[in-house]
């Protein structure tokens, strides 16, 4: 959690019975239980350590950006 909270990156525990303790971290933006509960959360953006007391961070953009990038699409797109 510390490295991807020093990265400037939003954190998300994939939790289970051994590292759920983490779930309190102080760099734990958002805890899941399932992958598949990640979907949503990112379609729909949201902002984690990042993002408090900064109203230029942009979680979502952030991140349709990076996609739009992988898949070699123009930022207009």
């Amino acid at each position: 959690m510390m490295a991807g909270f020093r990265a400037g990156a939003a954190t998300v525990l994939l939790a289970n019975e051994v590292n759920v303790h983490l779930a309190q971290h102080e760099h734990t933006d958002l805890v899941i239980w399932k992958l598949d509960e990640l979907v949503g959360i990112l379609e729909e953006g949201f902002v984690g350590q990042i993002g408090k007391g900064d109203e230029e961070s942009d979680t979502k953009g952030r991140t349709e950006g990076v996609l739009r990038d992988e898949k070699g699409e123009s930022a207009a797109a």
